[in-house]
């Protein structure tokens, strides 16, 4: 659902309208619940720097915290600080006006080389950058060592004939190959995602902005390969709502997800580089460049609570310091791009060692790409999918997604 389209003129123009009702009780607002002693750790951080109190608040699953985030825009009580998403989603909150222009605070973090002009371009709309970056994280595939040496995997799949023969062998020595679950309202769009652009990375890319129908072949082979996944016992149960439970607990032997999730994993109790290591997905087909995923997630500041406590711009200095990424490296493992801030665990910087070597195509994560509009009803397309794998269900699902792109772009 877009926030211009959910405001609408009137709402938006009462968002606008803030006043200075920001000085008493302001806070950061996440979804990331499970970084919770991250988050706090950055909530501190910019209430020491700017003096000014900022308390974290959480709201949990994804979809429940897009709906609150929509009705406090529209209901002028915007948070100082929110975590938000890069690309489409990113263009469309900037569309609203209430997204603070962070080109100081960019230019000089540039200038002392915490961050790069590339980064930079993470969270810029039109050249301008409206966000501090939370999350760098290229999407890999965990695997289990031990389920690998006990099925007899000697090393991680690198075609996806090996890939498929390993999820067969997973499945002999007892294990699930693949943990796929359809809960916070996103998860969905992972598996569609990943064998889109297993397929072909160009019709994944035109899928985002309207060129590639969601009807189209490269889109149906994406759905029979799902469909053939389930068929053959690849994936656990989609209803499970604890989204790293299968692989944590030993029942999945594979998770594909942003390696920000081997912080998770390792509060779980496993052992980043000994319990659990990471590969590159392969392409269905040889002939097919190899693609990443690579995910960034901003920190958004309120323009108008900047405006009215200039002393929050000290807080975003603070948040976008080497402290700061350190305080996410440490508490939950996670990598927010500084350059010189310490590798959260041995994963995450093997990972970036595994690309740097395969070079693949690097490509914005799907639910970032995607107009935020039809956003939802597409991921609950694909999860009506998940529920029912079968070819008439893929059917109906891209029939279904078809006419909500169509309508959309027809719109424009």
């Amino acid at each position: 659902m877009s926030l211009v389209k959910t405001i609408g003129a009137a709402g938006l123009a009462t968002a606008l309208s803030f006043g200075t009702a920001f000085a008493a009780d302001l806070a950061l607002y996440s979804d990331k619940t499970p970084w919770n002693a991250g988050m706090t750790g950055l909530a501190e951080a910019a209430t020491a720097a700017s003096g000014v109190p900022v308390k974290l608040q959480e709201i949990t699953p994804t979809d429940k915290y897009q709906a609150f985030m929509q009705t406090s825009i529209a209901g002028n009580n915007v948070p100082a600080f929110f975590t938000w998403w890069n690309g489409q989603q990113l263009n469309d909150l900037v569309a609203t006006g209430v997204a603070a222009d962070l080109t100081p605070y960019w230019d000089a973090a540039v200038a002392s080389g915490d961050f790069s002009a590339d980064q930079k371009a993470l969270v810029a709309v039109d050249g301008k950058p409206y966000g501090i970056l939370l999350n760098v994280a290229n999407w890999v595939m965990f695997y289990n060592k031990a389920h690998f040496e006990k099925a007899g995997i000697a090393a991680p799949p690198t075609t996806w004939a090996e890939f498929t023969e390993a999820c067969d062998k997973l499945k002999a020595a007892g294990f699930t190959p693949i943990n796929g679950p359809a809960s916070g309202g996103w998860m969905p769009f992972i598996w569609f995602s990943q064998l889109v652009l297993g397929t072909n990375p160009d019709s994944f890319v035109g899928l985002t902005d309207g060129t590639v129908p969601y009807d189209s072949p490269d889109v149906q082979n994406a759905f029979k390969v799902w469909g053939d996944m389930y068929a053959k016992g690849y994936f656990t149960d989609p209803r499970e709502q604890d989204d790293q439970k299968y692989f944590v607990d030993g029942t999945a032997s594979m998770f594909l997800v942003g390696d920000w999730h081997s912080g998770s994993f390792a509060e779980a109790g496993m052992k980043p580089g000994s319990d659990f290591g990471t590969f590159l997905m392969p392409s269905l087909s040889p002939d097919v460049q190899q693609s990443v995923i690579v995910e960034a997630s901003p920190i958004v500041v309120s323009k108008a609570a900047l405006e009215a406590n200039p002393d929050l711009g000290k807080g975003v200095q603070a948040l976008m310091g080497v402290e700061a990424a350190n305080v996410l490296g440490s508490t939950v493992q996670v990598y927010n791009g500084n350059l010189k801030a310490t590798a959260p665990n041995e994963i995450i910087a093997a990972d970036k060692d595994l690309v740097a070597a395969a070079k693949p195509r690097a490509l914005v994560r799907w639910w970032e790409a995607v107009p935020s509009q039809i956003q939802g009803d597409l991921v609950a397309a694909m999860g009506a999918f998940m529920f029912n794998p079968t070819a008439d269900q893929a059917t109906e699902s891209m029939n279904t997604m078809q006419t909500i792109n169509a309508d959309y772009w027809a719109s424009k």
